[in-house]
This record gives C-alpha cells, structure tokens and sequence, in this order.
C-alpha cells in the first residue's frame, strides 16, 4: 500500500512529486539520492498505517498494512490535496463491485486516484494480498498502476468478476481464488 499510496501522492500533490523526485530544492537529479527519498516516503507511510513487519531483528521488513492502516494512510496523504475523505468498501461480489464502479469512474474522471487491494490464496490455503491504484478510465477499461513498476488496461467486465492479474500476475487469477478485496473510494 505504502508504495502505490506514494505514486498516487505524487499525482495529485505536484510540490511533493517535485520534493520527491529533486529533493529538498528541486534540483537534486541523482538516481541513488531519489531512490532513499522514495524508500524513505514508503517506509514512513508503512509505519505510519500501523504496517507489519516480517523477519527476524536483523532482517526485519515491511509486511503488509491492514485495512485500517491503509484507509488512514489514504486520508492523511491523499484527502488533504482531492479535497474528499476515503472510505473503506468491502468487496463481496460482482454486485459490490458493479456498485462501486460508478464511484471509481467519477473519482479518476476528477483526477482522484482510488486504491484497491486484491487477494488470492495459495495451495495451502494462505491469504496474500496485494495494492494497486486505479488512476484512470476509457470506455469500458480501467487503467490501474501497480507498484511493482506497470500501469495496465483492464477490461471492466475482469474488474466485475474480480479477476485483476492482468495488473498483477498469474497468481492472481480465479484459479488461485484471486480476487478483488477492498476498494477505498473517495466520499465528497
């Protein structure tokens, strides 16, 4: 979440793309000086939503953020600059997401980049979840940046059906009961 939550930041608040990408002054063009800014933002965003923490003392790194976690961090750095507060909306079903997709269409038509979580299970039937942001829409296609460096077109009918691996991987398909988890939508 931390990741993605950084991107969307920086597409709706130009001064912190700005710190972010040049530092402090703007100028700074240095790769490896941005990539500690970058992991910098990311961390404190993870500790700041509450996040897990996975390994041992030495080793020890982030591990996912809980739903709550993630709500706050979306409030804290992306309300202050679309003007609108995220709300939580669980995804029970095709019904919850057909619901839901007037609300994702009209945020990202007003700039307002709406983050969602995905999951699937794997053979032993662990729970692995999943950020991404949906930053755009045409026609009948939903653009979603994924951090791990994509930003893919997915038909609205795979987002109906819960089906984003097209955005993710293979390991998200149905048949690793993959599915869309959480949305969090802007509430004016």
């Amino acid at each position: 979440m931390p990741s993605s939550t950084v991107t969307a930041r920086a597409m709706v608040d130009p001064v912190y793309a700005l710190e972010l990408t040049g530092g402090p002054d703007g100028t700074d063009d240095d790769p490896d000086h941005f990539r500690e800014r970058l992991t910098d933002e990311q961390l404190r965003m993870h500790e700041e939503g509450d996040g897990d923490n996975a390994g041992w003392w030495w080793d020890e790194h982030p591990d996912g953020m809980d739903k709550d976690g993630q709500a706050e961090i979306s409030n804290k750095e992306l309300s202050p600059h679309t003007g609108d507060s995220y709300a939580v909306r669980d995804m029970g079903g095709e019904d919850d997401r057909r619901n839901v997709l007037p609300d994702i269409e009209k945020s990202v038509a007003e700039g307002k980049p709406v983050p969602i979580n995905i999951e699937r299970y794997d053979e032993d039937g662990n729970r692995h979840g999943h950020s991404m942001m949906i930053i755009g829409q045409e026609g009948d296609r939903l653009q979603i940046y994924n951090p791990w460096g994509v930003t893919t077109w997915v038909g609205e009918d795979d987002f109906l059906s819960g089906d984003l691996s097209a955005a993710a991987d293979e390991r998200y398909t149905p048949e690793h009961k993959g599915n869309v988890d959480t949305v969090y939508i802007q509430q004016g």
